[in-house]
């Protein structure tokens, strides 16, 4: 799919007079006892500016609680019962960040829905950028880091690779886009409906439209606790990104192995040639190089396609995205 980047200079308005009456903030949380409180806070400070000025009617908090093994969910039903425009979806178990996004989105009734992390990394004060964008007829408005030097050394590097990869591969992604994003509420509708378990959910939102706005920003330290992403966690987001939404590395296989398979006969022409002109038996080492060299890559091929059979043995199953426990909210469902 050809991506349609677009920016302040080629950027020309869709629609006019569009306005959001109820905009709902999703944030997923696993584990985040030190930041739910001045995440509240801040972000009720923020819309309650949007709404006074009249850039919104109204607005909800909806907390996803993705499992969470500290005080995350007492502090967030403290917060549900002080404050009517909080919502608090609790999961039975943890599902991961992309499954925490998905439960928030269902459960999202507003005019639109923003995703936003729970440390607010993200600055909040963009929201009010989004909302023109939408007001301006776009119905997905991605948040992208303007640059990464918050970021170190090894994580910049590995995630420029990682886009760069992504995007050879043909997997519809834009390049420091995270889970920042303004969707419609027509768009969150169609984003319900998508059956796949396998999510990398800033690929699946382009899918749905291509023409999309952005909103730059540079992100801010955090404020308290740790990143909940490990580096085995990156590693399988990665992978998954890779292969739920290509099959390059199938066909980079078939290629290489069709290659080989070509390069045996000239191998076996070489034996032969040996065997005929010389007294004497070739030598073991390049036998054993040959051996080693083709084993490893039928072994890197095997778990290339392990890959994508246990992409499809997991679509198959049909398990739930989420499982709620209970949902707190104020509002009539």
């Amino acid at each position: 799919m050809a991506l349609n980047v677009l920016t302040e200079r080629n950027l020309e308005p869709l629609l006019t007079g569009r306005h959001i009456h109820n905009l709902d903030i999703v944030i997923p949380c696993h584990n985040e006892q030190e930041v739910v409180a001045v995440t509240h806070q801040r972000l009720t400070q923020i819309l309650s500016d949007l709404v006074a000025r009249g850039k919104i009617s109204s607005y909800t908090l909806v907390f996803v609680d993705n499992g969470s093994t500290d005080e995350t969910l007492p502090l967030l039903l403290k917060l549900f019962n002080q404050d009517p425009h909080t919502t608090v979806v609790t999961l039975r178990n943890n599902f991961e960040y992309q499954g925490s996004i998905s439960a928030g989105l269902y459960h999202s009734k507003g005019d639109a829905a923003i995703t936003i992390d729970a440390d607010l990394q993200d600055p909040p004060e963009k929201i009010e950028a989004m909302i023109e964008k939408y007001e301006e007829g776009f119905d997905l408005v991605l948040g992208v880091r303007g640059d990464r030097r918050t970021d170190t050394l090894f994580k910049r590097t590995t995630a420029q690779w990682y886009y760069t990869l992504l995007r050879f591969m043909g997997v519809p992604v834009v390049p420091h886009h995270g889970d920042f994003r303004l969707m419609s509420k027509e768009l969150v509708a169609l984003f319900n409906q998508l059956p796949e378990r396998n999510r990398l959910i800033r690929a699946m939102v382009i899918q749905l439209d291509a023409k999309y706005a952005i909103v730059q920003y540079q992100r801010e330290p955090r404020r308290g606790g740790y990143s909940k992403f490990s580096l085995s966690s990156l590693i399988s987001l990665g992978l998954d990104g890779i292969t739920s939404y290509s099959y390059s590395l199938l066909r980079i296989a078939g290629v290489m192995g069709f290659f080989f398979f070509l390069s045996s006969f000239i191998c076996m022409g070489f034996v032969l040639y040996t065997k005929w002109t010389h007294d004497r038996v070739p030598g073991w080492a390049s036998i054993l190089c040959f051996l080693l060299f083709f084993s490893g890559i039928q072994l890197l091929f095997l778990g290339m396609i392990g890959e994508y059979i246990g992409k499809i043995y997991k679509e198959i199953k049909q398990r739930p995205l989420f499982i709620v426990r209970k949902k707190y909210s104020h509002h009539k469902s």
